[in-house]
């Protein structure tokens, strides 16, 4: 493996131990046993560092947003599991993130033109299932606006919430990410929509009985 390769797989194993703004060039390099100069060899600056980092990260943002096809409730559901998991991996970058954009405008840059991308993805997700009269139409207060944005809301920042907010004896069991997104959907669907719903719930509570 090349070094610059290795560098950036140290450079991730540790922000994702410590956190990015905890972890120095030197801490990465002595974690290789190189020196600092071979390190600032490959990346100048940790603003360089942290940019490569994301720009491996950034394609994958949106890749499992489904917008083809026949879709279903079932599609939403799993592009939040998937995105879910997708946090997990790189949790370092979510538990950081208003630091890094902060401290990282180059990062900043991309990750907003990437959201705006994502954002309107998931409101053409929305606007085909009103099309296919699973979810209301706009009319008496629906605003699909604003459902995206509180989709995305709970999305990016589900990490941080979880670091700072503990339920203790206030819920019957820990909040997740899917679920809490899945119930948002609540309010705006059909009669046909409600359907669907309770049935893929139903599957999804049986799953977890024989797990």
């Amino acid at each position: 493996m090349k070094l610059k390769e290795r560098i950036l797989n140290k450079a991730v194993e540790l922000f994702q131990e410590r956190g990015i703004a905890m972890v120095s060039p030197n801490q990465i390099a002595a974690a290789l046993d190189i020196s600092t100069g071979n390190l600032t060899y490959h990346f100048k600056t940790k603003a360089n560092l942290v940019q490569e980092v994301y720009a491996r990260i950034n394609p994958e943002t949106c890749d499992f947003i489904p917008l083809e096809g026949t879709l279903t409730l079932e599609d939403f559901r799993q592009m939040m599991v998937r995105f879910r998991d997708f946090m997990a991996q790189h949790s370092f970058f979510f538990h950081d993130l208003v630091y890094i954009l902060r401290t990282y405008p180059e990062v900043k840059k991309v990750y907003e033109a990437t959201n705006l991308m994502c954002l309107k993805q998931v409101k053409a997700l929305f606007e085909n299932f009103v099309a296919s009269g699973l979810m209301l139409p706009e009319q008496n207060g629906i605003n699909y606006d604003f459902l995206t944005h509180n989709v995305w809301m709970v999305g990016a920042f589900w990490n941080t919430q979880s670091t700072i907010f503990t339920s203790g004896d206030l819920f019957e069991s820990p909040m997740d990410l899917v679920d809490m997104t899945w119930y948002m959907l609540l309010p705006y669907l059909t009669e046909k929509g409600r359907e669907e719903y309770d049935r893929i719930r139903e599957q999804v509570e049986e799953q977890k009985s024989t797990a």
